[in-house]
C-alpha cells in the first residue's frame, strides 16, 4: 500500500515538472528562434541503481514503491519554419549554426536572429546583447543601408562592417538552455565545436520556433489526465488506510 502510495505522489510531482516545461513551450510558440525543451522521466529504481555503489545489494522485493522523477530537459534541435520579414534587422539561420553573444556572463549561444542596433551603433539582441563578429568583437552597423549575407558578411553600403560569428556544436544537445533564447556550452561541447561550415544566412527573414502547438496542447491535456489519475490512487490509498486501522482497532 505504502509503494503504492509512493508512486502516485512521486508521480504527481514529476507531471508538475513536466507540465511547466509544457507550458513554456506553449508560451513560446511565437517566439523567433526558440527551441522546444523536451522533458525526461526515469523510474526510480534506475535513479537509485546509479547511486549504489554496490547495485547487486539492490532488492525490489524489499525496496521503496517505484516512482518517477523528472530527470532532464533535452532540446529539441529540429529546424523552425523560415518567415521572411522584409526587415534588415532580421536573419533567419539554415542549418546546425548558431550565432555568439557577448553577456555579462560570458559568450553565449542563440538561433534568433531578431537584432537591432543599439545606443553604440552596433548589433545586438533586443536583451542588449551584443552580436559578436567573427573576429571576437562586436559588429558596427548604423548610419546607412545595412545588408547580410549568405556566409554572414555584413555590408552598411556597401562597405564591409564584419561577418557574424557562427558556430556549428559536433553534439548541440550538450548545450544547456538558459532562457531568453541562450545557451551556454559545456567544456566538452566547446572542445566538438569550430566555425559554421553548414549554415547560411537568410536576411530580411526569421526562423520561427519549432513548437507544435497541437501536439504540445495534447501533451499537456495528457498530464493533467495522468494527474487526475495519480490523484484519485492516492484518495482511494488513503480511503483503505483509514478502514484498516477503524477496523484493526475495533474491540473483537
Amino acid at each position: 500500500m505504502i509503494k503504492g502510495l509512493y508512486a502516485a505522489a512521486t508521480g504527481m510531482m514529476a507531471i508538475e515538472g513536466r507540465q511547466d516545461v509544457i507550458a513554456n513551450n506553449i508560451a513560446n510558440v511565437s517566439t523567433p528562434g526558440f527551441r522546444r525543451q523536451e522533458p525526461i522521466q526515469k523510474g526510480f529504481y534506475d535513479l537509485f541503481v546509479q547511486k549504489l555503489t554496490r547495485p547487486i545489494r539492490f532488492r525490489l522485493d524489499s525496496a521503496p514503491g517505484g516512482g518517477v522523477k523528472l530527470d532532464e530537459t533535452f532540446t529539441d534541435l529540429s529546424p523552425g519554419i523560415i518567415t521572411a520579414t522584409d526587415n534588415p534587422l532580421n536573419i533567419a539561420l539554415s542549418g546546425p549554426g548558431f550565432l555568439v553573444v557577448d553577456t555579462p556572463g560570458g559568450e553565449r549561444y542563440t538561433r534568433s536572429g531578431k537584432l537591432l542596433v543599439d545606443a553604440d551603433g552596433q548589433l545586438a539582441t533586443p536583451e542588449g546583447f551584443k552580436l559578436l563578429g567573427a573576429g571576437g568583437a562586436p559588429i558596427a552597423a548604423g548610419g546607412g543601408n545595412l545588408l547580410i549575407l549568405e556566409n554572414g558578411t555584413v555590408t552598411v553600403d556597401g562597405e564591409a562592417a564584419g561577418t557574424l560569428q557562427l558556430v556549428e556544436v559536433e553534439q548541440a544537445n550538450m548545450l544547456t538552455h538558459l532562457g531568453e533564447g541562450l545557451y551556454v556550452a559545456s567544456a566538452a561541447a566547446l572542445e566538438r565545436s569550430g566555425p559554421a561550415e553548414r549554415t547560411t544566412v537568410t536576411h530580411k527573414a526569421l526562423e520561427m520556433s519549432n513548437v507544435n502547438l497541437p501536439k504540445e496542447t495534447i501533451a499537456l491535456l495528457l498530464g493533467a489526465r495522468a494527474y487526475a489519475a495519480n490523484q484519485r490512487v492516492i484518495n482511494a490509498i488513503d480511503e483503505t488506510a483509514g478502514q484498516v486501522i477503524e477496523r484493526v482497532g475495533m474491540p473483537a
